[in-house]
C-alpha cells in the first residue's frame, strides 16, 4: 500500500551555505543531515551545499563541523529551499553553554551519553578509559600508563562474567579485539590509544543497535579529530606522565575541475609514563602517528548521488620497559611491547532512490604485536633438567647437543641468564555492508536498516619460545600460528518508526541479529546464535513548546536486548600443559654428574564441542524529565549474563615405572663406571659398564599409579546478575554565578555463585601409604570455600562548574564519594548446605546441630559431594565415608581428610561494610584568544590520607586502596 505513494511522492531539494556565526567566513566541509531522511550533504570550500530528492515532510536538520558546536534546526519541507543560511558557532569557552561533564544523548532510545573536545580536554584524558569517570558515579583513577587499563560498563574488574571482555571499544568504527590472543580473558587495553587527537567519544550503557555484535555488555565509539583544522601543538605534564603531540587537518583545495582534493588529517603523539616518581625506572611509551584522509565525490556521475569516504591508518610503536632499573638484578630486564597497526576505509553512498537511501561499506584491519622479553638470572648449585618434550614417554637427561631434539637438556651448576619471551600477534579483520531506507508516510518517520558483516580473526605469533635453548628452563613450544582462525558471518535487519501521540511522539526500535561463528578444522564447527533487541522511547511533553512552564519535558524510555559474545583464542585453544614425574634419579658419577629420568605425560586438552558463546541479557527503564529548568535523569537497568566462559578442571588415571636410587645402589658396578640408559616405552633403567667388564643390569622398579589433572573449557550453569539504578541531576544554572551544579551517581548490585560440579585433589603429593595420592573429590562450585559473593556500592558525585565566558574561562570542583560499599562471600547451595559451621579447624567432623556460617563469625568447612580413588572409579559418597574411615581405617581417614576445605578465618563469611570515604578533584580550564589554551588539574587535592573502617576484619585500613594519592597535571595547547 506504501510503495505506490513512495513512487508517486513528490521530490524536492534544499539548498544553502553555511557560515561561521562571528565572522560570517564559509564554513567548508560542515556535514548537512537530515535526520528524518538521512539524506546528508558537504559544504564546498564557499560553504555550498544542495540536498536533493527529498521527500515532504517534516526533519530536523543538523550540521556539523569540526571546531564548531552542532546547529540543530526543525523545519518543515513542502517545496523546495534555496537560500537557506546556516550559522555554526566556533566551540570554545566564550560559549554560555560549553559542557565538561558527560551529556546525555536525549535523541536516543537507549541509555546513551557523549563526552566532547571540551570535557576531554577540561579532563586532560591520557587514556580513554579516564572517561569513566565522567560517567554517573564514575570515580578518578590514576593516570599512569604502566598499568593496563579496559572499561567495565555497568560493571566491576574481579567479577564473574568476564565484563570487561564483553565491552565492545571502536576507534573511528574500527573494532578492538581480544579474540585472537592468547592472554587473559579480559578486554582490550586502551593504553596504545592517542588520546591528544580524540575528539569526542560516546559510552552506550543501554541496549545497543543490531548491528553491533561480539559484544556482551556496553558499547565505547571513540571519534578522532576529521575535518580541516589549524596547526595544534598539545604538551601535558604530571608527575608521572609527559606527552607531546603535533596534528593539523589540511584542506587540499579543489582539482582543474572544480572538484574538492579532501581533507588530510595528521597526528603524532609521544606519551611516556613512569610508575613512580621516586624510582622512574618502570615506563611505559606510546608513539603514535594517524593518517586520515577523506573526500567528498559529487560531480559527474555522482553528481545527484554524492559518495564520500574516508581512509586511516594509525600506527603505534610502544610498551613497557624496566631494563634501567637499578633495583632489579644486574642486565634482568622485562619488555612488553604494545605495538599495533590500524588500518579502515569506510565509504558512504547517498543514493536517495524509492527503495534505499544510503549504502555504506566499511572494512578495516588491526594488528598487534605483543611480544613479551624477560631476562631472568638463575643461579644454581647442582645440575637441572629443563624438559621439551612435547610425546607422552620417558625420558633421560642429556647434556645440550647443537642440532638435536634435546627433550631433556642437563644444565650444568652454575649462573647464567636467559631471555624468554611470548609472542602474541593477533590480527583482526572486518568487513560491513548496511544498507537504509528512510521515509515520511505523513506525521510517520520510518527507518530500516538492513547489512551484514564478516570478521576474521587469526593469530600470528608463535608462542613462547627462548633465546638460547642450552640453557632454557622447562617449556614446550605451542605455536599460536598452527591454529586455524575464526571466522564470523553476520546478517541483521531492525526497524525504526517515530509516531506522533498526542503531543509527544514515540519511538520504537526492534530488531535481530544473526551470528554464524565458523573455525575450520576444530570441533566447534559452526556455532549459529540470534540476538533480538527493543527499544522504546515516549516522550509525553516537548520542551521546544514548553520552555516557560513548570514541568518543561518528560520523557520514559525501555529496553530488552540479547548480546552474544564469541570467545577468544585462549578459550578456543588453550595452551597445553604436561605434568613431569622424575622417575629414576642415578647416584653421582665420578665426576659428580647426576642423571635423571623423567615420564612425561600431556595433560590432554579437552576442546569442549558442546560449548555455548556467553549471552548477556540486557532490560532498562528510564526517565527524564525537566522540572523548571531542572534537568533528571534516572535509569534502572538489569543485566543477566548466562553461559559465562569458566576454566575446569577434571582427572584422569595413568601409571608409570618408577626406579629409586636405592635399587641401583646395591649393583655389582662400580658407580664411576656406569652409564644409565632408559626403555623410552617401558621406563625400566639399565646399568651398563663403560669398561665392559660386566653384563648390563635392568635395575629393579615399581609401578606407580597416579591421577592427572585436565583442563577444559566450559560454561558457567547458573547466570551473573547486576542490576542498578543511575541517576544524574542537572540543577538550574544560577545566572548571576553562571555556576551550574550537578549530581551524578549509581547504586550498583552484584550477585553470582558457581554451581558447577569441580574435581580436585592434591595428585602431586603422596598419600598415607607414601603412594601418589589416589582420591579425587568433586565439589559442588569448586574446591574454594566461598562459590560466589554479593556486593553492594552507591557511589554520588557532586560537581560545581563555573564558566567565565567573557574570560574564556571554565572551573569545576568534583567531590567523590563512596557512600556504601559492601561486600559478602558466599557458600550456597539451592539443594541444600555447601559449607558447615564448626567450632575449629581441627574439629570440622562436629557439624551436628551446627548454625547457619552466616550468623555470626566461625570456621567453616565444605566437603565434597562425592569421591573417587583410582582404585574404584564409581562415585562414593564423601561424608559418610569419612565418617566410617575415622573409625575403621585411619590412612584412609588420613587421605580423605585432605580433601575437606576449610576457612583461615573466623570472619570469612561475615558482611564486609566499609566505612564512607571521599575525595576532592580541581581543575580549570582558560582558553587565550584563538592561539592558546591552559589547563590544570589536581585530583584528591585535599590529600585525602585517612582511613576506612571494614566490619568484616573490625580494623582500619588505608584509603589509598580506593582512592588514587594526590596528584596533579598542567597541559598546554597551541593553535596556529
Amino acid at each position: 500500500m506504501l510503495f505506490p505513494y513512495v513512487l508517486s511522492a513528490q521530490s524536492l531539494s534544499i539548498s544553502g551555505v553555511v557560515t561561521d556565526k562571528n565572522s560570517g567566513e564559509p564554513v567548508e566541509f560542515a556535514t548537512i543531515v537530515l535526520q528524518a531522511s538521512e539524506q546528508w550533504a558537504v559544504a564546498d570550500e564557499k560553504g555550498r551545499f544542495t540536498i536533493a530528492n527529498i521527500h515532504p515532510g517534516k526533519t530536523v536538520i543538523s550540521t556539523s563541523c569540526l571546531g564548531y558546536v552542532t546547529e540543530e534546526m526543525e523545519i518543515t519541507i513542502s517545496k523546495s529551499i534555496t537560500g537557506l543560511k546556516i550559522k555554526l558557532a566556533q566551540d570554545n569557552l566564550a560559549l554560555e553553554e560549553a559542557v565538561v561533564t558527560a551529556k546525555e544523548n536525549s535523541n536516543s532510545a537507549t541509555t546513551s551519553r557523549t563526552i566532547d573536545k571540551t570535557a576531554l580536554e577540561h579532563v586532560q584524558m591520557m587514556n580513554v578509559s579516564d572517561i569513566s569517570s565522567l560517567l554517573p558515579g564514575g570515580a578518578t583513577q590514576s593516570n599512569t600508563l604502566t598499568s593496563e587499563k579496559r572499561f567495565d560498563i555497568r560493571a566491576a574488574s574481579g567479577e564473574n562474567g568476564n565484563s570487561s571482555f564483553g565491552t565492545a571499544v571502536e576507534v573511528d568504527g574500527v573494532r578492538l579485539s581480544n579474540n585472537a590472543s592468547y592472554s587473559d580473558i579480559k578486554g582490550v587495553t586502551t593504553n596504545n590509544i592517542a588520546s591528544a587527537n580524540v575528539e569526542s567519544v560516546e559510552v552506550i550503557t543501554g541496549v545497543p543497535s543490531v548491528e553491533y555484535g561480539d559484544m556482551g555488555s556496553g558499547v565505547v565509539k571513540i571519534n578522532t579529530k576529521k575535518g580541516k583544522t589549524p596547526w595544534s601543538v598539545t604538551m601535558s605534564t604530571s608527575p608521572r606522565t609527559k606527552q607531546l603531540s603535533v596534528g593539523k587537518g589540511f584542506g587540499l583545495g579543489v582539482s582543474k575541475s572544480g572538484a574538492p582534493m579532501g581533507v588530510l588529517n595528521t597526528s603524532l603523539e609521544y606519551t611516556r609514563s613512569i610508575s613512580e616518581p621516586m624510582s622512574p625506572y618502570t615506563s611505559y611509551q606510546r608513539r603514535q602517528m594517524s593518517l586520515t584522509y577523506s573526500n567528498l565525490l559529487s560531480s559527474g556521475v555522482f553528481a545527484s548521488k554524492p559518495l564520500r569516504f574516508s581512509l586511516g591508518v594509525t600506527g603505534n610503536l610502544g610498551g613497557l620497559d624496566n631494563s634501567s632499573d637499578p633495583d632489579k638484578f644486574l642486565e634482568t630486564f622485562l619488555r612488553q611491547r604494545d605495538n599495533s597497526l590500524r588500518a579502515n576505509f569506510t565509504a558512504s553512498w547517498l543514493l536517495s532512490l524509492p527503495w534505499i537511501t544510503n549504502l555504506e561499506l566499511s572494512a578495516s584491519t588491526v594488528y598487534s604485536d605483543k611480544l613479551t622479553r624477560e631476562n631472568k638470572n638463575y643461579h644454581e648449585s647442582v645440575t637441572q633438567v629443563a624438559l621439551h618434550s612435547r610425546e607422552q614417554g620417558y625420558l633421560m637427561s642429556e647434556p645440550f647437543k647443537e642440532g638435536a631434539a634435546n627433550l631433556a637438556v642437563m644444565i650444568p651448576a652454575g649462573t647464567w641468564y636467559n631471555v624468554s619471551a611470548i609472542d602474541d600477534r593477533p590480527l583482526t579483520s572486518k568487513v560491513t555492508l548496511k544498507a537504509n531506507w528512510a521515509r515520511n508516510f505523513g506525521a510517520v518517520n520510518n527507518k530500516l536498516k538492513v547489512g551484514g558483516d564478516w570478521n576474521f580473526d587469526q593469530n600470528f605469533g608463535v608462542g613462547l619460545y627462548n633465546e638460547n635453548q642450552a640453557q632454557a628452563p622447562s617449556y614446550r613450544e605451542y605455536r599460536y600460528c598452527d591454529n586455524p582462525a575464526m571466522h564470523n558471518f553476520a546478517a541483521y535487519i531492525e526497524d525504526n518508526l517515530m509516531v506522533p501521540v498526542g503531543k509527544g511522539r514515540l519511538n520504537v526500535i526492534a530488531g535481530i541479529r544473526n551470528d554464524n561463528t565458523y573455525i575450520k578444522g576444530s570441533a566447534y564447527g559452526l556455532t549459529t546464535s540470534f540476538s533480538p533487541r527493543f527499544n522504546a522511547k515516549w516522550s509525553v511533553l516537548d520542551e521546544s513548546a514548553r520552555r516557560r512552564k513548570t514541568l518543561r519535558a518528560l520523557s520514559f524510555r525501555g529496553s530488552w536486548g540479547v548480546a552474544v559474545k564469541q570467545p577468544s583464542f585462549s578459550i578456543l585453544y588453550p595452551v597445553p600443559t604436561y605434568m613431569d614425574i622424575n622417575v629414576f634419579t642415578s647416584t653421582a658419577s665420578a665426576d659428580n654428574v647426576v642423571y635423571r629420568a623423567y615420564y612425561v605425560q600431556p595433560r590432554t586438552i579437552e576442546y569442549n564441542g558442546a560449548l555455548r558463546w556467553q549471552k548477556n541479557h540486557q532490560a532498562e527503564f528510564g526517565i527524564d524529565t525537566d522540572i523548571a529548568g531542572n534537568k533528571i535523569s534516572l535509569v534502572a537497568f538489569y543485566n543477566k549474563t548466562i553461559d559465562s566462559y569458566l576454566l575446569q578442571t577434571d582427572y584422569e588415571r595413568f601409571s608409570y615405572t618408577f626406579t629409586s636410587t636405592a635399587d641401583v645402589q646395591g649393583l655389582p658396578i662400580p658407580a664411576g663406571d656406569r652409564i644409565y640408559t632408559l626403555n623410552p616405552s617401558t621406563g625400566v633403567v639399565t646399568v651398563n659398564d663403560k669398561t665392559g667388564a660386566l653384563s648390563p643390569l635392568e635395575a629393579a622398579h615399581t609401578t606407580r599409579r597416579q591421577f592427572i589433572s585436565k583442563t577444559f573449557e566450559d560454561n558457567q550453569l547458573s547466570p551473573v546478575h547486576r542490576y542498578g539504578l543511575e541517576w544524574v541531576v542537572e540543577f538550574k544554572e544560577i545566572k548571576p554565578l553562571n555556576t551550574t551544579i550537578r549530581l551524578d551517581g549509581n547504586f550498583y548490585s552484584y550477585l553470582s555463585y558457581l554451581s558447577n560440579m569441580e574435581a580436585y585433589g592434591p595428585t602431586t603429593s603422596t598419600g598415607a601409604d607414601g603412594q601418589p595420592f589416589k582420591y579425587i573429590g568433586y565439589y559442588y562450585g569448586g574446591d574454594g570455600n566461598a562459590n560466589g559473593k554479593e556486593s553492594r556500592t552507591v557511589n554520588n558525585n557532586l560537581t560545581i562548574i563555573t564558566r567565565i565566558p567573557k574570560v574564556r574561562m571554565i572551573i569545576s570542583m568534583k567531590l567523590e564519594s563512596s557512600l556504601l560499599k559492601y561486600s559478602r562471600s558466599l557458600s550456597d547451595r539451592p539443594d541444600g548446605i555447601r559449607s558447615y559451621s564448626i567450632p575449629s579447624r581441627a574439629e570440622f567432623l562436629n557439624i551436628d546441630g551446627a548454625p547457619s556460617i552466616y550468623d555470626g563469625e566461625s570456621y567453616a568447612t565444605l566437603f565434597p559431594d562425592y569421591y573417587v580413588s583410582w582404585d574404584n572409579p564409581e562415585p562414593q559418597p564423601f561424608l559418610e565415608k569419612l565418617k566410617w574411615a575415622k573409625e575403621n581405617d585411619p590412612e584412609m581417614y588420613s587421605d580423605l581428610s585432605r580433601l575437606v576445605v576449610t576457612t583461615n578465618y573466623l570472619y570469612q563469611f561475615s558482611k564486609d561494610y566499609i566505612s564512607p570515604y571521599f575525595s576532592a578533584n580541581f581543575s580549570v580550564t582558560k582558553e587565550i584568544g584563538d592561539l592558546a589554551s591552559l589547563s590544570f588539574y589536581a585530583n584528591n587535592f585535599f590529600n585525602n590520607m585517612g582511613q576506612v573502617w571494614s566490619t568484616k576484619t573490625n580494623t582500619y585500613s588505608s584509603v589509598s586502596q580506593y582512592i588514587p594519592s594526590f596528584y596533579y597535571g598542567l597541559t598546554l595547547r597551541l593553535k596556529f
